[in-house]
């Protein structure tokens, strides 16, 4: 490969075993290489002499202005040294820092061009990793810089957009202007310094002072980053403002605590033994937390249940990630029954895997028991209803039958009114006639007193005549003693009339009487009929409507039986 030396020497041999070594024409022509090198290009010796050194570049820049710059300046006498890309056997891209060096002879003619290199495409390939991994970090962290001492040096864009300020803001600054003033003045933050200039890294979230006193949360690592030496020269930060998500945990927090607060909470393993429980629950069931720590739920519920399909079933849906709400009967200490309303929720973890159960609960036992009395009340109530139901037909059967015995008194009552009536008609034609009769009476009186007064005339005219004229006296005293026993008959007569007169005059009273009585109980008898015609229509609306209530009721009660035993 390389033309031996007649005398050997020392230096170029330990450059041919540390270095890959390649001498060229000054047209780029290969003349030889040594083994480092075909090594490195993954070719044999035969297969680069008197190629050409472009086989080493890609077609690009092979046909580029630079390449051929590269080799005139290479044929002037000016040597170039840096990190060049090479393709290797099989396009294999190789990283070589190196240093062409022209060689001239005793003229100064430029004869040969020697190549000394390193295979540094590792170093390379990690530093590019390592760059690209930085970049990368300061493409999505807020990154910044400090020295020892808590002094900024640079920052990048998503630091200073995350705390509101400009590089020039705080550059040369100390860190103590990202902190809290009264937090800046503790030992805490002293320390905190101290540390990382004693080298160790700190990592935690972090509150800080944004610009105009902005609070922000971040994530942060704190690295002392090391120089060749081992001295610490630096320290960088790279941080992830989280305060969206801090507010966001806070208020779940605090949300998770009202609950806490309001309701019994206990947590479990997939497998049903108990993890956790808040004061809440512990009251609920009278247990101690250490009592129930470590034991399964089974505890909490009767044994009868314990080994049914069902709560079998219930732990393997609950493992499965689905969560059951419902109203339960649980058994605390003591064998005390406790009623609760609640629900099991399996917890996610960040694969979306089940992995504990949380319950959150209220004690219903005193709802639940109310509930099983007015369950109760209502059975009762029931009952009342239904005999107050029956009852109302009863009255209104009984008011059915008093109007009717109203409808046929006010039809008796009517025929009183109209006999009494025509007794009326009877007695004032009685009365009408009893004046007829004294006018006769009158007139008979009127004609006994003319013949008892023709009577003593005709006695008086007897007498004159003398013997011839007592035969005639002899009928005038029969005349007159006619006509007066006609007065004394007409006078009784006349008696009579008025007493028949004063029996009539009686009888006309007590018939007004009658009357006026009749018509007040006829009209008593219709009011009497239309309240109970009235009464009638409401009893009959209340018993309608007690039947309604009735049926009410009993759809109630069959409610409340079927909440009782949900």
């Amino acid at each position: 490969m390389f033309s031996k030396q007649k005398q050997s020497n020392p230096v170029l041999d330990a450059i041919h075993k540390s270095q890959a070594v390649i001498e060229f024409t000054p047209d780029g022509i290969i003349e030889s290489a040594n083994q480092n090198f075909l090594n490195a290009m993954g070719y044999s010796h035969d297969e680069i002499l008197g190629k050409h050194h472009s086989l080493f570049v890609d077609s690009d820049y092979k046909s580029s202005s630079d390449y051929k710059r590269f080799w005139h300046d290479l044929r002037s006498g000016v040597f170039s040294t840096g990190v060049y890309k090479r393709l290797a056997k099989g396009g294999k891209e190789i990283w070589l820092s190196a240093t062409y060096s022209p060689v001239a002879d005793k003229n100064g003619h430029i004869y040969k061009v020697i190549k000394l290199a390193s295979d540094i495409t590792s170093d390379k390939l990690a530093s590019a990793y390592n760059s690209g991994q930085l970049s990368a970090l300061h493409r999505s962290l807020a990154v910044i810089e400090f020295d020892p001492q808590g002094h900024v040096l640079n920052a990048n864009d998503n630091f200073l957009n995350t705390m509101g300020y400009e590089l020039d803001h705080i550059k040369g600054k100390h860190h103590e202007m990202f902190v809290e003033p009264d937090y800046a003045k503790t030992v805490e933050y002293k320390a905190f310094w101290d540390n990382l200039r004693n080298g160790q890294f700190m990592s935690d979230v972090f509150k800080r002072v944004g610009r105009d006193g902005k609070e922000v949360w971040i994530q942060a690592c704190y690295n002392p980053i090391y120089d060749m030496n081992g001295r610490l020269f630096r320290v960088v930060k790279y941080a992830t403002d989280v305060t969206q998500d801090k507010l966001r945990s806070a208020y779940f927090r605090s949300q998770i605590d009202a609950i806490g607060k309001s309701q019994a909470v206990i947590e479990f393993n997939l497998d049903g033994t108990i993890v956790d429980a808040n004061e809440n629950f512990l009251s609920t069931v009278g247990h101690d937390l250490n009592d129930i720590v470590g034991q399964h739920h089974v505890m909490f519920v009767e044994n009868d249940y314990s080994s049914t399909d069902e709560y079998k079933d219930f732990w393997t849906s609950l493992r499965a990630g689905k969560y059951s709400v419902g109203e339960f009967k649980r058994i605390g200490k003591g064998g005390k029954e406790v009623y609760i309303q609640a629900s099991y929720n399996p917890i996610f973890d960040m694969n979306g895997r089940p992995y504990k159960v949380i319950k959150y609960a209220s004690d219903i036992t005193h709802q639940v028991e109310l509930r099983n009395i007015a369950a109760d009340k209502s059975l009762e109530t029931s009952a009342n209803i239904q005999t107050v139901a029956g009852a109302a037909e009863e009255m209104l059967a009984s008011v059915k039958e008093i109007a009717q015995n109203m409808m046929r008194s006010q039809t008796s009552i009517s025929g009183i009114v109209a006999q009494n009536e025509e007794a009326n008609h009877l007695v004032s034609e009685l009365q009408n006639n009893t004046k007829s009769m004294e006018d006769i009476v009158a007139l008979i009186r009127d004609i006994s007193e003319q013949v008892n007064l023709l009577a003593l005339n005709a006695t008086i005219e007897a007498a004159r005549a003398g013997d011839a004229g007592k035969g005639f006296a002899v009928v005038a005293g029969e005349v007159k003693s006619l006509a007066n026993q006609t007065a004394a008959a007409t006078d009784r007569i006349s008696n009579e009339i008025n007493n028949i007169q004063t029996i009539v005059s009686k009888v006309v009273i007590s018939s007004e009487a009658i009357s006026g009585g009749t018509a007040s109980v006829s009209e008593s008898i219709d009011t009497i009929a239309a309240a109970i015609e009235e009464q009638e229509a409401v009893t009959g609306e209340i018993s309608q409507k007690m039947q309604v209530i009735a049926r009410g009721v009993q759809d109630l009660d069959e409610i409340i039986q079927k909440v009782s035993s949900s």
